[in-house]
């Protein structure tokens, strides 16, 4: 007889196929793990920033934490000189101006902020930074402007200088406000000579918002050429700078003493980075440049039209580390 090897082939060939099917129906039956879930990119999540009503000016508040201790001022008497270089213009029929501003916003500070932004600052405020002449900019960073006249702009500006100088305050535990008022376009029928009328209003509100305030900078740009407004150190180029002061307020001795402060401590880290203190009346000049409403007060021209920003940045460095060291002097406590 013969051997049934057709048929023990067809089993073994069964067996295999039922085997093989069985691998593939037992895993259906089983938990698979779950499906990771697909994160979204930080970029496209979208944060409300909450907003906080403060008042009517727009100021940049930066925040910090630095703890005072009481007052104790120093007193330098000071060298008045009577040259004037500045280009302030004076100003007219003050009562019948009025200033239109718009209602402040305030949002959380970021590294670098830009021009308008408004972050809230959560200490009572130490220091105040504004700009009468807040448009006033600089050739080299004007694409296609050559004239000295026109060296101003509505965002390449001194409110530049004034957030700089306001990041590295804060940097060093200071609390500081910067008002970035654009009168031009904010009041109605501007008038470049009334600038001073409209910056009291900012500074007056600003006051009267910030109890706190003991400090106050109107930070400017000179209209004088390059080689008038430079000074190299260290090979370094760095934007000189000049105070003024006005000689119509009755407090102008005390506004006189803390501008000499602070440009014997610049010239001491680099001789003749400030060019002097100028005091101005009426007759050649505003005359109170809004000094009568704090004593610590100073009108600072920085660099001049035909400087870079990078020239003007590391000017305020220096000023920056001045403002700091006079703040611990008058706290009587040491700059850590």
């Amino acid at each position: 007889m013969p051997k049934p090897t057709a048929f023990k082939g067809l089993g073994v060939f069964t067996f295999l196929a039922s085997f093989i099917i069985s691998l593939k129906i037992i895993p259906l039956y089983m938990d698979a793990p779950p499906l990771p879930m697909k994160e979204v990119p930080e970029h496209q999540v979208k944060i409300n920033d909450p907003l906080i009503e403060t008042g009517r000016q727009k100021t940049i508040a930066v925040t910090s934490s630095l703890k005072t201790t009481p007052s104790s001022k120093s007193v330098t008497t000071p060298q008045a000189l009577k040259q004037d270089k500045s280009n302030l213009p004076s100003d007219t029929n003050q009562a019948n101006t009025r200033l239109a501003t718009k209602n402040q916003i305030t949002t959380p500070v970021t590294k670098k902020l830009p021009q308008k932004s408004n972050p809230v600052h959560s200490g009572p405020p130490q220091v105040l930074i504004y700009h009468t002449h807040n448009r006033e900019s600089w050739l080299p960073e004007l694409e296609g402007k050559k004239n000295p006249s026109q060296a101003f702009d509505a965002k390449i500006n001194v409110t530049l200088l004034g957030k700089d100088l306001a990041s590295k305050l804060t940097a060093k535990g200071m609390s500081v406000i910067q008002s970035t008022e654009d009168y031009a376009s904010e009041i109605h029928n501007f008038n470049y000579a009334k600038s001073y009328v409209y910056s009291k209003a900012t500074l007056t509100q600003e006051l009267s918002n910030h109890k706190s305030i003991e400090y106050v900078f109107d930070i400017h740009r000179d209209s004088e050429s390059k080689n008038r407004t430079t000074i190299q150190f260290n090979n370094v180029d760095y934007a000189q700078l000049y105070f003024v002061v006005g000689r119509d307020n009755s407090n102008w001795e005390k506004t006189m003493q803390f501008a000499t402060r602070i440009q014997n401590k610049l010239n001491k880290r680099i001789p003749g980075i400030s060019k002097g203190i100028y005091q101005k009346d009426h007759s050649s000049g505003n005359g109170k440049y809004n000094q009568s409403l704090v004593e610590s007060s100073a009108l600072i021209e920085i660099g001049g039209v035909e400087n870079m920003l990078r020239e003007n940045y590391r000017t305020i460095s220096i000023l920056a580390d001045v403002i700091h060291e006079i703040w611990h002097e008058d706290h009587g406590s040491t700059v850590s």
